[in-house]
């Protein structure tokens, strides 16, 4: 239901309604319909089109409706349904069993067999997880290009099942240690940093990560110091990176050959090298935490046998694991989750994007929406259909669990900067999405609003702004998401009266 002008509002909100506002509040909340006009009008934004709508979720009204059936580029704010998904398919508590199995007998401390690791699609296997079972939660995460490496043991989990084994009593390994991967096909995807392709695998390490250190050497012309975080036998770096004293060139990976400039005297530099050989890469780890607990695997041949478990560790629930994805948008998690889902829900290790797919439109039609609507091969979508399906997931019993894995205004994410001492701040659960492509700024925001006395909202908003160049459009990000917040706080106030 859309509430009804006041007919004194009338001329102030016609002239709204010709930029395509089309300002349904009445009198008691018109101050947030000027707040929210004068923000989109400001100079910076000028010749931007946007679109935006806040829905009641208890009485169905909706509110400073604009332009909610135009197509927008959602950019980031898509995995909204994406995450929706996996909740529906997997459940909040689904947890990862990643195990390692022993093929053969124990007898006087050595293993006449081999050590096979079987993955279970665990996303946190990174040193991620704290002490107290909270998450790393870096914004930029150290899945983008200018993020930092995590602190701590990246290989923690992979040194507890070491450990495990050990305490089995196993101080000699006759075969190899191997991954299982059968959980579902590996794949190439993009991350859409780059043009960077990853292998999609059930077996993440670190996220599929190594990090060069890079720190400048003690003169020009000097070869610059390149140490891999975290150090493993898996990739050995190549280093042709030299010290300078002017503008460095860019440091880029070639293979495992890293090139560039690094500037004398400056802080190090961090590179992200991508794994290709997921489970190449957990075999070589484990094999190594077991030779730094005094176990030792000689690799030789031993016939294939019964499996016996010797070692497990268990992940936090899905809801947490979704946290990477949704809090600090991580492509990585993004590009996996899809697999999950068809993997793990579908039983369709052969193609488990095309069953995740089903589990997808499945709960499109649940919403009330069309399975494949207009404009989603190219990664646009209406106000409207986010505003259905978020309405939609809002009465799951998952619901609490799926909003606190959102960004939080104020607190956490990539909203943790935004209006941080507004009233708003700590009660709008929101996916932000920026595309930059060319000149071209897209800008979205979708989730919900909680209002004094428990009345939920369900929100989402786009721009799209025309700029000279994609410099231009990178310098007005972060305001455009700034505005978009202050847009949240506008109506949580009018609303909260």
């Amino acid at each position: 239901m859309t509430r009804e002008l006041q007919p004194s509002r009338r001329t102030v909100l016609g002239g709204l309604a010709a930029t395509g506002f089309l300002a349904t509040t009445g009198i008691a909340r018109a101050d947030a319909t000027g707040r929210i006009q004068d923000i989109v009008n400001r100079p910076q934004f000028r010749g931007a089109r946007w679109g935006m709508t806040f829905h009641a979720l208890d009485s169905g009204e909706t509110w400073h409706v604009m332009n909610p059936a135009e197509l927008f580029t959602a950019s980031s704010s898509f995995k909204i349904f994406l995450g929706g998904t996996a909740f529906e398919a997997l459940g909040p508590d689904h947890r990862f069993r990643t195990r390692v199995y022993r093929t053969g007998p124990v007898t006087g401390g050595v293993l006449h067999g081999d050590l096979v690791l079987v993955a279970s699609g665990d996303m946190l296997l990174s040193g991620r997880v704290r002490p107290d079972g909270s998450l790393n939660l870096p914004d930029p995460d150290h899945t983008y290009p200018i993020g930092r490496p995590l602190p701590g043991d990246r290989l923690a989990e992979i040194r507890d099942l070491a450990a495990q084994i050990k305490a089995a009593g196993v101080r000699r390994v006759t075969g190899k240690v191997s991954v299982d991967v059968s959980l579902f096909r590996e794949g190439q995807e993009s991350i859409a940093i780059n043009n960077q392709l990853i292998t999609v695998s059930p077996m993440m390490v670190n996220d599929h990560m190594i990090h060069a250190a890079v720190t400048p050497g003690a003169a020009v012309g000097d070869p610059a110091v390149v140490q891999a975080i975290p150090q493993t036998g898996y990739v050995r770096f190549v280093n042709k990176v030299t010290t300078v004293s002017g503008t460095p060139k860019p440091l880029v990976f070639v293979g495992d050959r890293l090139t560039g400039e690094i500037q004398l005297g400056s802080a190090p530099r961090y590179v992200a090298h991508y794994v290709r050989e997921p489970s190449r890469f957990a075999a070589v780890a484990l094999t190594e935490a077991l030779r730094d607990r005094g176990v030792q695997v000689r690799g030789e041949a031993c016939r294939a046998a019964r499996r016996i478990r010797i070692a497990e560790h268990v992940s936090l629930p899905f809801a947490e694991q979704s946290k990477v994805m949704l809090k600090v948008s991580s492509n990585i998690h993004t590009a996996t989750i899809p697999y999950l889902v068809g993997g793990i829900a579908g039983r369709a290790p052969g193609n488990p994007k095309a069953s995740y797919e089903d589990f997808r439109r499945a709960l499109f039609r649940k919403a009330g929406l069309d399975p494949d609507p207009a404009g989603s091969a190219e990664g646009r979508y209406t106000v409207e259909t986010f505003i259905k399906f978020l309405a939609y997931v809002a009465k799951r019993p998952y619901i609490d669990r799926f909003r606190s894995a959102l960004p939080i205004m104020g607190r956490d994410g990539t909203l943790a900067g935004n209006q941080p001492d507004s009233p708003a701040a700590g009660h709008v659960y929101a996916k932000t999405g920026t595309g930059l492509m060319g000149p071209t700024l897209n800008k979205a925001l979708a989730g919900y609003i909680e209002l004094p006395g428990g009345r939920w909202l369900a929100f989402a908003q786009f721009m799209r702004l025309e700029l000279a160049s994609a410099a231009d459009g990178r310098a007005l990000d972060g305001q455009a998401q700034e505005a978009m917040a202050e847009i949240c706080t506008a109506v949580y106030e009018e609303h909260a009266r």
